[in-house]
């Protein structure tokens, strides 16, 4: 099952040469807690940290969270969360009518660094929640939010810009038990080759058990993935 995780830990040379150019110039963006929807006109408050390389939690920001739906525009500053090497910040939205919503977190570390969010849901206070995503599109979802597509490319859930410096992950196929294991914990395997000096590992993103069951849910599309 190593050699397995080993394609997601360790990036070919191709994809690690044409990323040099962004080397110190591109972060991570991953979001703290993913909603499924909003509720008009009450706060929604987007917490998320910005790495540098998805490794080194970068203080002293000003990033800015851009919500757009239809010909509604706004923006609103994302201030830093107390606790000095958290790279944490929080924006508070306050969305002004119902629809679908694009949300963009421009982090202010280069333009490789600003993720646009899969449209969120807004729904008026008066009426039904929308119905719950299954844990593959929540999967797809977590893929922008969570950093993911920084570094690999998945044409299965977006053609987002990329850098590449994964592994391409589109149509892959990984058993669900390891595969979680491993998003659990990437710092925990043991490569079995030499390492590049130029090379990035994957990041622990401390994700949820709800967040990796998603996450292998969108990976193994049509595979039953149980949520304990």
């Amino acid at each position: 099952m190593k050699k397995i995780m080993l394609l997601l830990l360790v990036p070919a040379i191709a994809p690690v040469s044409a990323a040099s150019r962004y080397l110190g110039g591109w972060a991570v963006v991953t979001v703290d807690e993913l909603p499924d929807y909003a509720t008009v006109r009450q706060p929604l408050k987007l917490s998320f940290i910005v790495r540098q390389h998805g490794m080194r939690p970068l203080d002293g920001l000003r990033p800015r969270v851009e919500a757009r739906s239809g010909k509604v525009d706004m923006s609103v500053d994302a201030l830093p969360v107390l606790g000095a090497g958290s790279g944490r910040y929080v924006a508070t939205l306050s969305l002004p009518q119902p629809g679908d919503w694009t949300v963009t977190i421009h982090s202010g570390f280069g333009a490789q660094s600003e993720p646009t969010l899969l449209p969120l849901p807004v729904v008026d206070s008066r009426t039904a929640p929308p119905r719950a995503f299954s844990d593959a599109d929540r999967g797809r979802r977590l893929f922008i939010a969570k950093g993911c597509f920084t570094c690999h490319v998945n044409t299965e859930v977006t053609n987002a810009q990329s850098l590449s410096i994964g592994p391409d992950l589109t149509g892959r196929r990984y058993p669900a038990e390891p595969l979680a294991k491993f998003l659990a914990h990437p710092d925990s395997i043991q490569l079995t080759r030499v390492t590049r000096p130029n090379s990035f590992k994957m990041p622990n993103l401390g994700l949820t058990e709800r967040e990796i069951a998603s996450l292998v849910a969108m990976i193994n599309t049509g595979r039953q993935v149980s949520v304990r």
